[in-house]
C-alpha cells in the first residue's frame, strides 16, 4: 500500500472538496482522483460518495480514516527518528578513557558539556589503558578515545588524533621525603637514588615512556620498586612510602594522606591529552563529541592547543 495514497486520503477526507484537496496537497486534481481511485481498487472498498455537489464518506472511508490518521502519524516518527539519528541527537556514544583523565578539569566538562547538548544520545564509558583503547577503536569496541602523551600515539592511518590541551608533570613525593618541603621546582635529576611507582610498561600508558625519558635525559635509569594501573592507586602508594613517581599535574586534586606534589623544571616534562577518533566517514555521534572536546579544550583553563 502507497503511503501517498493514504495521505492524498486523509486530506481529501478532512476537506470532502477534491479542489481543496488538490491545493492542500499542491497536486493537480485529476491525478488525486485517480490516486483515490486506484487505493479504492487496492483495498476493495469505495471510499467516498461522490455527487456533483458534495463528496462525503463512506461506513468503509469513516472506518478508515483513523487507521489512515494513525498510520500517517507513525511514519511522521520515523521519520522524525531517523533526521535525529543523522544528526547525532539520539543512538550511543562509546567513550574511552585513561585513568588520569577524570581528574582533569576538562575531560569532566567534556562530558557533561555533551550531555547537555545531546541527552537522548546513550553515553558508555569505559577507563582503559592508552594501548587498549587504540585496540578498542580499531575492532570498533569504542567510538572515541582519550588518550595520554607527550606526542600523539603512533596511529593508522583509518584513526587520527586531536591535541586537547596539555599540563605538567609534577613529583608526587610522600609526605615524609626529605624533599617534599622545598616549594621550589625540582630537578628529576634529585630523584636518581628513589624507588619509583610506576604504570606497568605492557599498560600501553604515554607517561611510561616519557619517564623513563626524562629519568635518561637527566644520566638515570629509574629503579621501578612498585606498580599499579590506576593514577589514583599509584598515589596511595606513594602516600604509603613506597616510593615517588612523576605524575600529570592534574592528579594534584588526589589529596593521599597528605601526598606532596613538587613542580618539575626539566624540559619536556609536561604531558599531552589526545581525542583519537575515526579519520573517514566518522558518525554524527562521533563528530559532535569531537566538535565539542575542542571547544572545551580552547576554553579550558589547561593549557590548549590548536
Amino acid at each position: 500500500m502507497d503511503l501517498r495514497r493514504i495521505r492524498y486520503f486523509a486530506v481529501l477526507a478532512e476537506t470532502l472538496h477534491f479542489g481543496r484537496a488538490a491545493s492542500r496537497l499542491n497536486i493537480a486534481q485529476p491525478p488525486l482522483s485517480q490516486q483515490i481511485r486506484v487505493l479504492e481498487n487496492e483495498l476493495g472498498a469505495q471510499l467516498f460518495e461522490r455527487g456533483n455537489r458534495r463528496v462525503e464518506l463512506t461506513p468503509a472511508g469513516k472506518a478508515l480514516l483513523p487507521e489512515a490518521r494513525a498510520l500517517l502519524a507513525q511514519a511522521d516518527r520515523v521519520a522524525a527518528v531517523a533526521a535525529r539519528a543523522q544528526r547525532g541527537e539520539i543512538g550511543e556514544l562509546r567513550v574511552g578513557l585513561t585513568g588520569s583523565a577524570a581528574f582533569t578539569e576538562l575531560i569532566p566538562r567534556l562530558i557533561l558539556a555533551y550531555r547537555q547538548r545531546f541527552p537522548d544520545v546513550y553515553l558508555r564509558i569505559d577507563e582503559l589503558t592508552t594501548q587498549a583503547q587504540l585496540t578498542a577503536l580499531l575492532e570498533r569496541q569504542l567510538d572515541v578515545a582519550i588518550v595520554r602523551g607527550i606526542a600523539a600515539p603512533d596511529l593508522p592511518s583509518t584513526l587520527r588524533a586531536t591535541r586537547l590541551f596539555e599540563d605538567s608533570l609534577v613529583v608526587a613525593l610522600p609526605p615524609q621525603h626529605r624533599l617534599a618541603g622545598d616549594p621550589k621546582p625540582l630537578s628529576i635529576g634529585a630523584l636518581a637514588d628513589e624507588a619509583f611507582v610506576m604504570y606497568p610498561r605492557e599498560s600501553g600508558t604515554g607517561v611510561y615512556d616519557q619517564i623513563i625519558s626524562l629519568c635518561r635525559q637527566a644520566g638515570f635509569a629509574p629503579r621501578i620498586g612498585q606498580e599499579a594501573r590506576a593514577a589514583a592507586t599509584i598515589v596511595g602508594l606513594v602516600a604509603a612510602g613506597l616510593g615517588v613517581s612523576l605524575v600529570p599535574e592534574s592528579l594534584r586534586s588526589i589529596h593521599a594522606n597528605g601526598v606532596v606534589y613538587r613542580p618539575v623544571k626539566d624540559k619536556g616534562a609536561r604531558s599531552a591529552m589526545w581525542l583519537v577518533w575515526p579519520t573517514h566517514q566518522p558518525s554524527a555521534q562521533q563528530a559532535a563529541f569531537a566538535a565539542i572536546a575542542k571547544s572545551v579544550g580552547a576554553h579550558g583553563r589547561e593549557t590548549p592547543l590548536p
